[in-house]
């Protein structure tokens, strides 16, 4: 395992320094802030605001990092040659995978708790203390920004960092549209259509699960029995797209 946690290590001070990562950082912290602008247009509802926009630019700002740094993982090191240099080394290629995932995910971990400390002394300075239902909320959207990242991992094993991009952007879509695409089955009678919709729904990861800003803002309980099932899910689908990826890096021809 030493050589993934090298890789991982490497992976992590390349992603802290990156200007673009941190310029994004910088200006998700803004956004969550402009919310006391936002909130003085609600009146009464300064509260609800504030935490719906900023749970809001928690999930976003952190998918959008997952995807970014996501795709560009493997990328920039085969375009550096700098990946030839590695594979010399004694290290077998799904380390490599697993490494730089630890990697990623170790800069989002880091970019969650800034944005989430964030939004708390947001909530601070408005006299607010924060509630389970917030911390549940930020912790199962943790759990679908390292599943965004593992879908990024995947497609950035065999394809070039735009279509990566285009392809994951466009699961993490459909995976907030799961309930829509089962009604919209239930609701059609084309054979082909309904087939296409089952697949999409049972395929695809169910991302709308983790998406719980709603029951936050209007005080619904949310429970951490949710939230447990919310990380094996996570963790299972993550693990089974890193495993699909180390398997198919491994057979890439990158000479």
């Amino acid at each position: 395992m030493r050589a993934v946690f090298s890789v991982a290590a490497t992976a992590f001070r390349e992603s802290i320094r990156n200007k673009t990562m941190l310029a994004i950082l910088l200006l998700a912290v803004g956004f969550i802030v402009s919310a006391l602008l936002l909130a003085e247009l609600a009146l009464d509802q300064r509260t609800r605001v504030i935490m719906d926009w900023g749970l809001f630019c928690v999930s976003a700002f952190g998918v959008l990092l997952s995807i970014l740094v996501g795709v560009s993982q493997v990328h920039k090191e085969i375009r550096r040659k700098n990946l030839y240099v590695i594979l010399t080394k004694p290290i077998y290629r799904w380390q490599y995978i697993f490494g730089k995932y630890l990697g990623l995910a170790s800069t989002l971990l880091v970019e969650l708790a800034v944005l989430s400390a964030s939004l708390i002394a947001l909530l601070a300075f408005e006299g607010i203390s924060p509630s389970a239902l917030l911390f549940q909320s930020l912790l199962l959207a943790l759990f679908e920004i390292l599943l965004v990242a593992a879908i990024a991992v995947f497609f950035s094993s065999f394809s070039s960092p735009y279509l990566s991009g285009v392809f994951t952007f466009a699961i993490f879509v459909v995976g907030r549209s799961i309930p829509v695409l089962e009604k919209l089955a239930e609701k059609t009678h084309n054979a082909v259509g309904y087939a296409v919709l089952k697949v999409l729904v049972w395929g695809l990861p169910d991302l709308s699960e983790f998406n719980k800003a709603t029951r936050v803002v209007h005080n619904l309980p949310i429970g951490w029995d949710h939230v447990g099932l919310g990380a094996m899910y996570a963790t299972g689908y993550t693990l089974l797209l890193l495993l699909l990826s180390a398997l198919i890096f491994s057979r890439r021809d990158i000479t």
